[in-house]
């Protein structure tokens, strides 16, 4: 019972990631129109940084079932999170000044890099807890067989 509780807290996590990603990125760049926002960060968030963005989302949303038979990807995906936190901390040490300038110009884009690397920094986080869960449950379950 409580392993089927841990997997379906994991595949909501998964499933919450992907539809943030997804949903997240068309909300905030205005369904990939918001030139502030891209411009604020183009190496991040050009139109090819958000189209990727929310294909790692797809990929959250279709390994929330399999993450238990390639539990690795949770951590690929903890380092992914953890670049976008890190770019995240930079850009907000470099241009954090600007960014009542940046709410001004564009609300949308101001409360995406208020928040963005907050978001990501708390799913790195979910993504090494599930991968070292999942690596735990594998070695209990090869010590019973």
């Amino acid at each position: 019972m409580e392993r089927t509780m841990h997997l379906k807290a994991i595949r909501l996590g998964f499933y919450a990631a992907g539809i943030i990603n997804i949903g997240g990125i068309l909300l905030f760049s205005k369904a990939l129109t918001n030139e502030v926002l891209m411009q604020s960060d183009p190496q991040t968030f050009s139109l090819l940084g958000c189209l990727t963005i929310m294909l790692w989302g797809a990929a959250y949303l279709v390994t929330a079932k399999a993450v238990t038979q390639a539990p690795l990807i949770a951590l690929v995906f903890a380092l992914e999170k953890m670049a976008y936190t890190v770019v995240w901390v930079t850009w907000v040490w470099r241009y954090g000044d600007t960014l009542p300038i940046l709410y001004d110009q564009d609300t949308m884009a101001g409360l995406f890099y208020m928040i963005y690397g907050i978001n990501d920094a708390l799913f790195a986080v979910f993504f090494v807890l599930t991968f070292n869960h999942l690596r735990k449950q594998a070695r209990l379950s090869s010590n019973i067989t």
